[in-house]
């Protein structure tokens, strides 16, 4: 008769249901917290970053009446106080800010016009909440859209 000199084999699958469990914890490994934490995370900053592209910054004034076809390309917040960005549009800029201009005037924000204001387009305004905020128009993209800028210190 022959005798076994070594140790036999685990069998591949597991015999009962605890062994089941058994071999899926140590065939699965176990996820650090930190690793949790930074998966929730960025789940939490790419909801906020389509949050933004729908949305604008709450601190517009609502007499700004914002063109349909506005895009957000950047939405900054720094601190609690300083808010930047910037849309564009297809729209014409000269009487969007022609309105503007007319609109934040005469709903108790006053407008503030320097001198490379008149040879620039922009708005320089302050109001409500608003301790000053300006309004520009950068160069045109490619496709000819406008890029529209907002700067804001709030109180």
């Amino acid at each position: 008769m022959t005798a076994m000199t070594c140790t036999p084999a685990n069998p591949f699958l597991p015999t009962g249901p605890r062994r089941a469990v058994a071999s899926l914890r140590t065939a699965l490994p176990r996820l650090p917290v930190k690793d949790a934490l930074i998966a929730a995370w960025l789940v939490l900053a790419a909801s906020a970053v389509v949050y933004a592209d729908g949305h604008l910054q709450d601190w517009i004034p609502d007499v700004l009446a914002i063109p349909d076809d506005a895009e957000v390309v950047t939405d900054r917040a720094i601190g609690s106080t300083v808010r930047m960005f910037s849309i564009a549009t297809g729209a014409d800029v000269d009487a969007l800010f022609a309105d503007w201009e007319e609109s934040l005037s005469g709903n108790g924000y006053p407008v503030m016009q320097g001198a490379d204001d008149q040879l620039d387009r922009s708005i320089e305004f302050s109001g409500p909440g608003i301790t000053n905020a300006k309004i520009i128009v950068a160069p045109t993209t490619d496709d000819g859209r406008s890029i529209i800028e907002f700067d804001a210190t709030l109180d």
